[in-house]
C-alpha cells in the first residue's frame, strides 16, 4: 500500500527547495505563508522551530529568512556518503556549460538509479528531476547502468527481457562499455514517455489499466532497436534523450553514473559522438581522481 502524504513535512520541504533556489534573496513570514498557502500563525509556529533548530536564520533588519548553519553540518555528513559526488560537482557545472546539456547524478544500488544533483542549463532538454527521484532498473531501464554491471547482474537483467532481443542488447551493453558511453533515444512521443515515467516510478501500480499501459509501452520500447543503439551514423540525426558514463571506483564499482541531457533539437551522429567524448574524459578523470583520494586519505569537505 502507497504511504499516505504528509502536507506538513511537503511544506517544509517546499519552503527549504524554494529557500535554496538561486538567486534566493530569503522570504518574509507574509511571503512563506502565501508560497504555502498557510496562515501566519501556522507558519510562525513551524518558522520557530526551524529557527530554534538552526535550519533558518532569520535576517534582524529586513525580517527575512534563510537557510541556516545548522545544514552546513547535514549537507557535510550527507556529502560524506558521496565522495565521488563532492568531486564531480565542478566537473559536472563545467560539462553544462561547454554543452549546453543539464548534467545529472545518480547514485546506484542493485535495482534502482537515484538523482543525488543535477546542474542545469537554459539550454537542456527534459523536465526537472527533483533530488531523490528513483528509477528502477527494470529492463529496459538501467541499461546504461547494467553495461558497467558484474557479469551476473548484466545476465540477470537481460534474461528479464524478452529472448528475441537480448542478443541485441547485449552487444549494445558491450558496445556503450567500449566507447565509454551509452545512448539513449527519444523513440515514443513525449506524453506517452511521461506517462510510463509516472508509472514505472510507483511503487505500487493499483490500476489494472494502468498496469496494461505501462507493459504496452514497455514492450514497444523493447523491441524499438533506436531505443538504445549499438552503433552511431555519424551523418545520421538522432534526438538524444541522455548520454550516460559511470565515476569508478575501485573494483570497477559505479560510485556515481552522469548523465547529460541535452536539447530536443535532432543532432548528428557525429556531435553525439563529441558528447559522449566529452563526457566520457570526464568521468575517466573523476575516476582517476577518486582513486587517488582513496588512497590519500578521507576526502575534505
Amino acid at each position: 500500500m502507497a504511504p499516505r502524504p504528509s502536507p506538513q513535512t511537503e511544506r517544509v520541504v517546499n519552503l527549504f527547495e524554494h529557500l535554496a533556489g538561486e538567486g534566493s534573496v530569503g522570504m518574509t513570514l507574509a511571503e512563506v505563508s502565501r508560497h504555502l498557502s498557510v496562515h501566519k500563525a501556522s507558519c510562525h509556529s513551524m518558522l520557530s522551530e526551524l529557527l530554534r533548530a538552526g535550519w533558518l536564520l532569520r535576517d534582524p533588519v529586513d525580517k527575512t529568512y534563510h537557510l541556516g548553519p545548522a545544514l552546513v553540518r547535514l549537507g557535510r555528513e550527507a556529502a560524506s556518503r558521496y565522495p565521488a559526488l563532492v568531486l564531480a560537482r565542478s566537473a559536472m557545472a563545467e560539462l553544462s556549460a561547454a554543452t549546453g546539456a543539464h548534467c545529472i547524478a545518480f547514485s546506484v544500488s542493485d535495482d534502482h538509479s537515484t538523482v543525488v544533483d543535477q546542474v542545469r542549463s537554459p539550454h537542456g532538454g527534459g523536465h526537472p528531476m527533483p533530488i531523490g527521484t528513483q528509477f528502477p532498473h527494470r529492463p529496459p531501464y538501467g541499461a546504461s547502468i547494467v553495461a558497467w554491471a558484474g557479469p551476473e547482474a548484466r545476465e540477470r537483467w537481460l534474461a528479464a527481457l524478452p529472448e528475441d532481443v537480448r542478443d541485441r542488447y547485449r552487444r549494445a551493453l558491450v558496445a556503450a562499455k567500449r566507447r565509454g558511453y551509452a545512448v539513449g533515444l527519444h523513440i515514443l512521443p513525449d506524453l506517452r514517455l511521461r506517462e510510463l515515467a509516472q508509472i514505472v516510478r510507483s511503487a505500487e501500480v493499483r490500476s489494472t489499466r494502468l498496469s496494461q499501459l505501462a507493459q504496452a509501452l514497455t514492450d514497444e520500447l523493447i523491441h524499438t532497436e533506436e531505443w538504445f543503439p549499438i552503433n552511431l551514423n555519424p551523418d545520421r540525426t538522432y534526438e538524444v534523450s541522455h548520454i550516460d558514463s559511470p565515476i569508478l571506483e575501485q573494483g570497477s564499482r559505479i560510485a556515481l553514473m552522469l548523465s547529460l541531457v541535452p536539447s530536443a533539437e535532432p543532432m548528428s551522429g557525429a556531435a553525439v559522438t563529441r558528447l559522449g567524448a566529452q563526457l566520457s574524459s570526464a568521468t575517466s578523470q573523476l575516476s582517476a581522481a577518486l582513486a587517488e583520494k582513496s588512497h590519500a586519505g578521507p576526502i575534505d569537505m
